[in-house]
C-alpha cells in the first residue's frame, strides 16, 4: 500500500470531509509511510491512534487541539469502513 493509494481512498470517501479537515488528514498521511505489508484498516487505525495519543499527551490543552480529535474520530471511522469494504 502506497501514500498515493491511502489519499486516493480517502478521497473517495462520500459524503467529503470539510476542507480543514481534509487537509489534517492529508497531512497525517503524509507524516507516517505506511508499510509495504500494511493493510488499509491497521494504517487507518494507526493514523488515529497517534493523533489520539498527541491529543491526550497535552492534558492542559485546549481548542487548538481540536482538530487532531476530530481527524483521529475520522481515521477510526474509516478503518472500521476500510475493514468493512474488505470483508465483502
Amino acid at each position: 500500500m502506497t501514500r498515493e493509494e491511502v489519499l486516493a481512498w480517502l478521497r473517495s470517501r462520500r459524503p467529503a470531509p470539510p476542507q480543514t479537515l481534509r487537509e489534517r488528514l492529508d497531512r497525517a498521511v503524509e507524516q507516517l509511510v505506511p508499510a509495504p505489508s500494511a493493510t488499509l484498516p491497521v494504517y487507518l487505525a494507526r493514523l488515529g491512534r497517534d493523533l489520539l495519543d498527541g491529543v491526550a499527551s497535552k492534558p492542559t490543552g485546549g481548542r487548538e487541539l481540536a482538530l487532531d480529535l476530530l481527524a483521529a474520530d475520522a481515521f477510526a471511522t474509516y478503518a472500521f469502513e476500510a475493514q468493512t469494504e474488505g470483508d465483502t
